[in-house]
């Protein structure tokens, strides 16, 4: 093998191109499993060979080494070069969910010129893509705005890890980092007046700790880490991972928890009754959430501003608390916390004993339900172009 290889680089060393690149041709015919060799044939292909014999060389060198994220920068730029734009936002895409370091090559010292150009092309391309995807499903049909002449705020909503220009938020201490609204209102804590629906959980609060009761074996047991491993090197060491922080689902990513909900019935008619944030037909998410004596979430920014958060404590030992931007609020049981968690949060349990909570989201009150559809439309667009593009790999 080394051998063959010799005989490749001694032929490009002595400038007879076609030479090396014929024999670098039937080495990885011969080595199909050298994904470097691959990758390396793909370049030249790209730069002396066949377009077509590139395509073919980037895909298979992809498809062999799913997390080669070098070879999705290159082969991206290539496709975009020859026309094949979805393909090209696909595998750019798809590198970046790799290593999101694809799109900001072109912002360090030590990388080259070819690999600069590339990883800007894809850092634009990837935002005037997913810009036009938000407009573009903003524009579905909608007879309810047409009858009632409404416009949608819907329309200045911002994806900022992928919006073309640099997002300014309304305060220093929010900054959602999936999706954000600039008009809302911004406030760190909610009160109680503008969520009337809240009465009815306060009321039923004893209901729900006793068939919380029946469950809470689950709840130790059967939560899962909150994070998973990889969140140890966002902040979260000693949660990620870990039971320390776990959660019991009735709702994840709009799937239900049918057994559980069974045993919960009174909570789950209660549920029902919320205007709850969902992505379809039933609740995005909804979990016991369980604290550990002793443990500290630290400061951290949530993902939109588009949904509240709402805390039921239901098991509150004294010395804990959470704290929204500048305000301390201390759980109590039965009492709820309806809060924005875009803004900076933190949540400690001081105590020798273990905290749940029931966590769930419901839409901001100032959204009209065509803002609420239209987030809907802007979130499932984006979600069905994601799970389309390892299509584009065949």
């Amino acid at each position: 093998m080394n051998n063959e290889l010799n005989q490749v680089d001694l032929a490009f060393q002595k400038q007879d191109n076609q030479l090396g690149l014929e024999l670098l041709r039937n080495y990885v015919f011969k080595y199909p499993q050298d994904v470097e060799q691959i990758y390396r044939l793909a370049v030249i292909e790209e730069q002396i060979g066949d377009p077509e014999k590139a395509m073919l060389a980037y895909l298979q060198c992809i498809n062999s080494a799913k997390n080669y994220m070098i070879a999705y920068l290159y082969a991206g730029y290539f496709f975009q070069q020859q026309g094949q734009t979805e393909r090209a936002l696909a595998i750019y895409s798809l590198g970046n969910d790799i290593d999101g370091q694809l799109i900001n090559l072109h912002k360090l010292d030590n990388v080259s010129y070819e690999t600069k150009l590339r990883s800007y092309n894809a850092d634009i391309a990837l935002k005037k893509h997913f810009c036009a995807l938000h407009q573009m499903s903003l524009s579905l049909d909608n007879q309810q705005s047409k009858i009632q002449n409404e416009k949608s705020r819907i329309q200045s909503a911002i994806w900022p890890q992928t919006h073309t220009e640099n997002v300014t938020y309304l305060t220093e201490q929010q900054k959602p980092h999936m999706f954000y609204v600039p008009e809302l209102l911004a406030l760190p804590v909610h009160s109680y007046h503008s969520h009337p629906w809240y009465k009815n959980v306060e009321e039923n609060f004893l209901l729900i700790k006793e068939e919380l009761a029946n469950i809470v074996d689950n709840v130790l047991s059967d939560g899962e880490p909150y994070l998973d491993k990889s969140f140890e090197q966002k902040g979260f060491k000693g949660l990620a991972g870990s039971k320390n922080w776990s959660a019991l689902h009735l709702y994840n990513n709009g799937v239900a928890n049918d057994e559980l909900l069974k045993r919960m019935p009174l909570t789950s008619k209660l549920l029902d009754s919320l205007p709850l944030y969902k992505l379809n037909d039933k609740p995005f998410e909804v979990f016991f959430s369980l604290l550990k004596a002793g443990q500290h979430i630290k400061p951290h920014y949530g993902l939109s501003n588009h949904t509240l958060t709402v805390h039921l404590p239901l098991v509150v030992p004294k010395g804990g608390y959470l704290r929204v931007a500048n305000e301390k609020v201390n759980w109590q049981e039965g009492q709820l916390i309806i809060f924005d968690d875009s803004f900076e949060h933190e949540a400690i349990n001081l105590s020798q004993e273990d905290r749940v909570v029931l966590i769930f989201s419901v839409w901001h009150q100032e959204l009209s339900e065509l803002d609420q559809l239209d987030i809907q439309n802007s979130f499932m667009s984006r979600q069905k172009w994601l799970e389309s593009r390892s299509q584009q790999l065949s």
